[in-house]
Order: structure tokens, then C-alpha cells, then sequence
């Protein structure tokens, strides 16, 4: 497990986490009954931030910023000599999250698209986790 915590990569804080940090960072915080806002970066959002003020404040107040990018993880290993043998992609850290929380009986909620987007998603979820709880 890596999480050793935030580098800068062109003024936005990323943070040094593989998968297994993602995970016990969002699980811990559940079980704690803890908010915690987390984005996927790719190079598109990073550079956003680093040209636009107002996004960056806003990536480098998040509780974790993933290296979603595969440029984004070289950035880090490179200036920062950061261990990270690949990126941590949102939607399979999504998955991951889901397998954990349904193990765990955890519930999870999903905000944002349309309502029929989400309802597929549901289902689709429900299909490959059947204990997993979807507030």
C-alpha cells in the first residue's frame, strides 16, 4: 500500500497513492463516518489547475488527488522519486471501492448524470456486487 501523501505537479497538490491507499483512505473514512472528496487527475485536469486559479484551489483543497494519468504518476515518480507502479484510474478504483463496500456492508451513493444513466449503473453494479448496499 502507498499514500505518502501530496506532491506539487505544476502548483496542484497530487497525491502519492496507488490503489490500496484509495481504498483504505475512502473505507477508513466511511467507516468513520468522515467526509472526503477525491478526484481522478489525467494531464487535462492538471493543467486546468495549474492555468486556471479558481480550479486550482479547488483540486488542492480535495482530500486526495489520485494520479489518474499515466503522465500525472510519471510526474510524481520522476520529481518525486515516488514508487507508483501505475495510475489509479477512476472508474476502476470505483469498482474496487464497490467490491470492498459490498463486502464490508457498507452503503455507497452515487450523485451527478441523468436518472436513467444512474439506474443503469445500479443495476449493473447490483449485477456484479449483489451485497453491495446502494443508498
Amino acid at each position: 500500500m502507498i499514500h505518502t501523501g501530496k506532491n506539487n505537479v505544476l502548483g496542484i497538490l497530487v497525491d502519492t497513492i496507488d490503489y490500496e491507499g484509495a481504498i483504505e483512505y475512502v473505507i477508513r473514512a466511511a467507516k468513520e463516518r468522515r467526509s472526503a472528496s477525491i478526484s481522478a487527475l489525467a494531464v487535462h485536469g492538471l493543467m486546468t489547475g495549474a492555468l486556471d486559479r479558481e480550479h486550482k484551489h479547488r483540486l488542492n483543497n480535495l482530500s486526495i488527488v489520485l494520479p489518474d494519468g499515466q503522465p500525472v504518476r510519471w510526474a510524481l515518480n520522476l520529481l518525486y522519486r515516488a514508487p507508483l507502479r501505475d495510475r489509479c484510474y477512476g472508474p476502476n478504483l470505483t469498482l474496487y471501492l464497490c467490491e470492498r463496500a459490498a463486502r464490508e456492508g457498507l452503503p455507497v451513493f452515487f450523485y451527478g448524470s441523468t436518472p436513467t444513466i444512474l439506474q443503469g449503473l445500479r443495476d449493473n453494479l447490483k449485477k456484479k456486487f449483489p451485497n453491495l448496499v446502494i443508498a
